[in-house]
């Protein structure tokens, strides 16, 4: 559904959105005001942060976090910037898609500080580990496997990386993947 966009300022985007009355009809339009040409950035972070919002009020991970990892790039301070890498990461990570999630994280790492970084770290472990734990609350085993891997690679104080360690075991064992649990008791 292409819609036409005739809004050249933000506040005029915004009160036509208020018009609109589904989210679904302001994601189409959003959609169509970014594939047109004449704005400047400052507009495109603006349409690439509100589609972002309404992709995750609908459950629609994947496609905030390709809408925040866009509006990062368009960012232009390095604390905006390495924020939005951040929140693209978690929203990727929520969908299960671990490697995405790690190229935001690294996207976030390139443009900080050392400062920084530590709590991009302190940021990713968190996010992981939260979400391992959620899944295999929902029964979902298989899928927390995927953070406890990346979790267990971590620079981890030795307390976190055994109980990570314990908790892949269970799993693995839980799984029927036993020749990965022997392969851990090894390391």
């Amino acid at each position: 559904m292409v819609v036409q966009v005739r809004e050249k300022s933000i506040e005029e985007i915004e009160e036509k959105l208020l018009e609109m009355n589904t989210a679904l009809v302001k994601i189409g339009y959003l959609e169509s005001a970014l594939k047109e040409s004449g704005f400047n950035f400052e507009i495109k972070r603006f349409l690439w942060k509100e589609l972002a919002r309404l992709y995750e009020e609908r459950k629609m991970f994947e496609r905030a976090a390709r809408a925040m990892s866009n509006r990062a790039g368009m960012e232009i301070s390095y604390r905006e910037k390495m924020e939005s890498y951040l929140s693209a990461a978690e929203l990727f990570a929520k969908v299960g898609k671990v490697e995405d999630a790690d190229e935001m994280f690294i996207r976030a790492s390139r443009e900080s500080s050392e400062e920084q970084k530590v709590k991009i770290r302190l940021a990713r472990k968190n996010i992981y580990s939260v979400l391992a734990r959620d899944l295999e609350m929902k029964g979902k085993r298989a899928s927390a496997v995927k953070f406890y891997e990346k979790l267990i690679k971590m620079k981890l104080e030795a307390v976190e990386k055994d109980e990570i360690k314990d908790k892949l075991l269970v799993t693995y064992k839980a799984l029927g993947m036993f020749r990965e649990a022997r392969l851990l008791e090894g390391v």
